[in-house]
């Protein structure tokens, strides 16, 4: 299970929350930061590997001293303006500036969202009925690694997903839980009755919504089924 107290985790976590990212798509920016801060959570500056040489480095770019920065690798002078502009700060007079924790979130979260890395935002890949998060990739860079970072998209997700308060229920089941679900089924078109009698009618829809959400559709109703059944706040 990831560590949601390294580094900037929690500003990252905040910052999504602010700007109306789900559980997962918070979950993708948290694997993608994780990713390519080499695992540390904090701010990085492009070839921060190479050492005493990566300022050498990095005076060879072409695109200098707008290289790479923040939790996600922002460059070129383009991409500074226009995340100066989106976010109120300016990035080309201090292009350091973009290492500063609070706006490297800013950057993080709002470039994914709207697609400012490559024109592929979240909502692409991670939305209400899909969790693609080996094709989400393309938000930053093709499909680079793009296996691995969907293995710790999930490990976040299942860190952030909120352990419900409502029983497991399933084919049999009766009572309140039922009905509630049952309601919220309902709510979202498929034909059920909220009787709070988990016949066969709720057995089907219970499997035809899992399978819409990307999960086992097994017609159990546990955790990660009432997560994304209940209605989010």
């Amino acid at each position: 299970m990831p560590d949601l107290d390294l580094g900037h985790t929690r500003l990252i976590i905040a910052t999504a929350d602010r700007l109306g990212l789900s559980i997962q798509q918070t979950a993708y920016v948290l694997a993608t930061s994780f990713w390519e801060t080499n695992r540390t959570m904090q701010p990085v500056e492009e070839a921060f590997y190479l050492g005493a040489k990566a300022e050498r480095y990095r005076q060879g770019l072409r695109y200098y001293p707008w290289h790479g920065r923040g939790f996600v690798q922002l460059t070129w002078e383009r991409n500074y303006i226009r995340a100066g502009q989106e976010i109120g700060v300016d990035l080309i007079t201090d292009p350091d500036r973009a290492m500063d924790p609070q706006i490297a979130a800013e950057v993080l979260v709002r470039g994914s969202r709207d697609g400012w890395f490559t024109g592929k935002k979240l909502s692409h890949y991670i939305a209400a009925a899909k969790a693609d998060y080996v094709s989400a990739r393309r938000i930053i860079n093709g499909t680079d690694c793009a296996r691995q970072i969907a293995d710790i998209a999930l490990d976040y997700e299942n860190a952030l997903t909120p352990e419900p308060d409502y029983p497991a229920i399933r084919r049999g089941s009766r009572g309140a839980a039922v009905a509630l679900a049952q309601g919220l089924l309902a709510a979202l078109g498929y034909e059920v009755t909220p009787d709070g009698i988990f016949g066969a009618r709720t057995d089907a829809a219970m499997r035809a919504f899992q399978k819409s959400a990307g999960l086992t559709a097994d017609g159990i109703c546990g955790p990660k089924t009432w997560a994304p059944l209940l209605p989010e706040g």
